[in-house]
């Protein structure tokens, strides 16, 4: 047999995008005796000492024809399946991708909703009532986690940049779920048992807010989108300098969880690669993949 047949069976094999098997314990390099899931798209599930907190919940997943041309509903058994019962939610933008779900999960769990203002009204619209606007630096703590959001901005989609409804009008809802507005975009930062996360959960990056962040343990990053940002993935790993890197928001959110996760489009799931062994090279930097809805050990 040749070196070149033999070489890529003994060379390790590079990793998918969607992982089916939590990685172990220790992950983090600092364990808080909690769990962590992605539920998909930019949706974390976050639990210590039985106190749950989530960000950008989202399962209805409307497929494209509900999309296009239907109000699509959020899917309140589908939503309490997932995420059940939470002590609070975090938005980092009102697009429906990651706030459509917010209002059903807050009204079922009796908990605080924070974010933008666009966030707060138009969950005020759907009956919440224990609403929280954060701007940049706000701090809120819950149980042992403390949380701070950070200014920030969108990724810039192709097209549909150009039709996106930035804030809220009328009295009413968005009548179809591409004019839910996007409103002010928050990342977050969550500290726990001497642990540090960062969620950028869109692909964009308000730079002054960055600036003051301290490095972290891990950072989850937004895929989609990033081609519109410059130096993404450098410009995060140079003010955070995290020692884990996270995916999210890469798969299909047109795809319902009971089926098998697909790349969101153009994903360029080697390029990310190639930005995280340049962040590895730089910072020691590790790849760690959470499978979707599989919670991980924290």
């Amino acid at each position: 047999m040749c070196l070149t047949c033999v070489l890529p069976m003994l060379l390790p094999a590079a990793p998918t995008p969607f992982p089916t098997a939590a990685p172990d314990a220790g992950w983090a390099g600092r364990e808080v005796g909690g769990r962590i899931t992605w539920t998909g798209c930019a949706g974390f599930l976050l639990e210590v000492d039985g106190t749950r907190i989530c960000f950008d919940p989202y399962a209805s997943n409307p497929g494209v024809r509900d999309t296009l041309f239907r109000p699509a509903r959020p899917n309140q058994a589908l939503i309490t399946e997932t995420f059940g019962k939470v002590d609070a939610i975090f938005v980092g933008h009102t697009h429906f991708d990651h706030a459509m779900d917010v209002a059903p999960l807050a009204l079922a769990s009796g908990c605080v909703v924070h974010g933008s203002a666009t966030t707060t009204e138009i969950c005020r619209r759907q009956g919440v009532d224990r609403l929280h606007t954060v701007a940049d630096g706000t701090k809120v703590e819950i149980g042992p986690f403390t949380v701070e959001a950070i200014a920030s901005r969108h990724g810039k989609v192709p097209v549909a940049g150009r039709i996106d409804v930035l804030e809220l009008s009328g009295t009413g809802m968005p009548r179809t779920v591409f004019r839910w507005p996007r409103g002010q975009v928050f990342a977050y930062r969550v500290e726990v048992g001497g642990l540090a996360i960062h969620l950028q959960t869109s692909a964009g990056i308000e730079d002054a807010p960055l600036a003051r962040q301290e490095p972290v343990d891990v950072l989850i990053a937004c895929l989609a989108a990033r081609q519109g940002t410059d130096r993404y993935f450098q410009r995060l790993g140079e003010q955070l300098r995290p020692k884990v890197i996270v995916p999210c928001h890469h798969d299909n959110f047109f795809r319902p969880l009971s089926e098998p996760p697909r790349p969101v489009a153009r994903l360029d799931w080697p390029a990310f690669l190639d930005d995280v062994a340049a962040l590895s090279d730089a910072y020691g930097t590790r790849l760690v993949q959470l499978p979707r809805g599989v919670p991980a050990p924290l």
